[in-house]
């Protein structure tokens, strides 16, 4: 019995770190405000594929301390990263926003573009999107990349960089991948259990027919794509109708295509209850790719695709996992 109670317990290991596995990659960069140099990433973002940056700290871009004034707000003593060898001062600014040493007519915390990154190989820059409030907490944001095959490179845009000081910690994390085949009833969980009360991303993307036949086009029908974007293995191609949102064709009177449809649900219980991910998006007839926000409930996603029989379907959905931006 102890024997078996130990492989349990090597079983148990093994498992955490499947568990874990998906997002092993994570890459943790530093930008040094004190550099104009580029920090580039050794993780290669792939093309299409979301990444979720997250940024964190506080710096200064002036050599002396900031006075706070009427419309300046309140600087904060030091860096929660110091560059290394340099005299400390207080701190106006983070990846996101300046919130002390504004003048007048702008009033504290502004929203700065100071950090830039490139997705392009260093083409081209800029600072990443956000709707954000100002974190006076942690100075933590995050922001959602979608990859076009080179690492991720940071700099901040300023000069002189000689008076800054600072360090900023960033982390790049690839999405968990999921493939959902149509043609099995079986729910595909996450590696990832997905914390209660904490926001999550989900994208779906693909085509597929949920008919042995390829789709005639009516009236109403919609004009279906002749092969799925990504097609089951072992099958025959033939055309197809459905996405991850939408019926856009083989739709009979009295719809007109695209219609809303659910066969792909999600469960956040376990397995308790499934239901299609709420939505308002539009029909995306150029790639089929749909973006769902989902809260934990402390297990990992489960998601199915619910159709009586399967066995008749053709086509694969896509679905990347990500903690929400």
């Amino acid at each position: 019995m102890r024997g078996l109670s130990q492989l349990a317990a090597r079983c148990a290991g093994l498992l955490v770190l499947a568990a874990t596995s998906a997002w092993a990659q994570q890459e943790e960069l530093w930008l040094e405000t004190r550099s104009a140099a580029p920090v580039p990433g050794q993780l290669v973002l792939k093309k299409g594929r979301p990444y979720l940056l997250t940024m964190q700290g506080t710096f200064t871009v002036w050599g002396n301390n900031v006075v706070p004034g009427p419309q300046s707000g309140q600087p904060e003593p030091a860096p929660m990263f110091p560059s290394p060898g340099v005299a400390t001062r207080n701190v106006a600014a983070d990846p996101e926003f300046v919130f002390a040493g504004v003048k007048a007519p702008g009033t504290a915390p502004l929203r700065s573009s100071a950090i830039q990154i490139s997705l392009d190989g260093g083409k081209t820059w800029k600072h990443p999107a956000s709707t954000a409030s100002f974190n006076s907490t942690d100075h933590k944001y995050a922001y959602e990349l979608l990859g076009e095959d080179n690492a991720l490179q940071v700099r901040i845009a300023d000069k002189p960089v000689t008076d800054n000081f600072g360090r900023l910690k960033i982390f790049v994390l690839p999405a968990e991948e999921l493939w959902l085949e149509t043609r099995s009833a079986a729910p595909v969980p996450s590696q990832l259990v997905l914390k209660k009360g904490t926001p999550y991303r989900v994208t779906m993307q693909g085509t597929f027919n949920v008919w042995g036949n390829n789709i005639v086009p009516g009236a109403q029908s919609g004009q279906p794509e002749p092969a799925p974007m990504f097609p089951s293995p072992g099958v025959p191609n033939r055309n197809v109708g459905f996405d991850p949102e939408f019926v856009f064709a083989g739709v009979k009177a009295p719809g007109t295509a695209p219609v809303r449809h659910g066969p792909i649900q999600v469960s956040l219980d376990g397995g308790k209850t499934w239901k299609h991910p709420a939505s308002t998006a539009s029909f995306n007839a150029t790639d089929h790719r749909y973006t769902y926000e989902l809260m934990g409930e402390d297990n990992a996603l489960q998601v199915r695709f619910s159709d009586n029989p399967v066995s008749d379907n053709s086509g694969r959905v896509q679905i990347f996992l990500l903690p929400g931006a």
